[in-house]
């Protein structure tokens, strides 16, 4: 084993959702019905983004400024993991999951080069093979994070952005004019600029051992809140939504999202 693949396994940690130690799960897949496993790796909660755009000055360079808040706990990597079950256990009743639990900065960081598709097989490192191979599972669900053009939903439909997006986070663009509606008393109030959560993934549905992909959905989603609705500046996107309204934001994104892409891809 060499050193990498060392430091992977280090940082893998494994739970078993609806059952199947390997024992059991080998036993079943020699009987006559074999019980479906599937694991499931999730790989986009690791940091929270804030991209703020900037005006492009004729360049196709990215001017936007970022920043990311580190994030320690698999909260958001749990709710993706629990939407997906939900949507496979709807289309298979009698399944079940082993979800591959990390924070290993390396599969984060690496994830597009580590996770690679090649001729529609998947590759993947030995670490996270042997885990897979241990639970019996026959299924991969890999939840990574998708790289594409920004856009974002406005209450009149998309509208593009500027610069790209990736995973989980906040864009937010101060140079919009915009028009918030109270959910209280129904008027609304105008403001400059808006903050859209977002989410920007990609589901995979792998076929194990053989790596083969068998489906895959990318999920480019976000919903853009107005300046109006921030309590004393109008003018302070950001201010737009409190700390716990961000963080509902983002659950709800990724909860409803990976439910429709896992159903999606289950139904093909």
């Amino acid at each position: 084993m060499n050193k990498a693949t060392r430091y992977l396994a280090f940082w893998l940690l494994l739970t078993v959702f609806g059952a199947a130690s390997p024992g059991v799960s080998a036993q079943a897949a020699a009987g006559p019905d074999p019980v479906p496993v599937y694991a499931l790796l999730s790989l986009i909660g690791d940091r929270l983004d804030t991209v703020v755009r900037r005006p492009q000055t004729g360049s196709l360079v990215d001017n936007n400024l970022r920043s990311s808040l580190p994030i320690a706990d698999p909260v958001f990597d749990d709710v993706a993991v629990a939407a997906a079950i939900k949507a496979i256990r709807q289309a298979v009743p009698n399944a079940e999951f082993a979800a591959i639990n990390t924070r290993s900065p390396v599969l984060f960081e690496k994830q597009r080069t580590l996770f690679e598709v090649a001729n529609g097989v998947l590759q993947m490192p030995e670490a996270v093979r042997n885990v897979i191979r241990e639970q019996g599972a026959g299924r991969l669900v890999l939840i990574g994070k998708l790289r594409d053009d920004a856009q974002v939903t406005v209450d009149s439909g998309m509208i593009d952005g500027a610069g790209k997006l990736e995973g989980l986070g906040f864009y937010l663009d101060g140079t919009w004019e915009s028009v918030q509606n109270n959910e209280n008393s129904g008027a609304s109030q105008g403001g400059r600029g808006f903050i859209a959560p977002y989410t920007y993934l990609q589901l995979s549905l792998v076929d194990f051992p053989s790596g083969r992909v068998l489906g895959r959905r990318s999920i480019k989603a976000s919903q853009a809140i107005g300046s109006g609705r921030a309590q004393q500046s109008t003018d302070d996107p950001w201010a737009a939504l409190n700390a716990a309204e961000k963080v509902r934001m983002i659950n709800a994104l990724i909860d409803g999202e990976v439910g429709k892409a896992m159903a999606a891809l289950m139904a093909r």
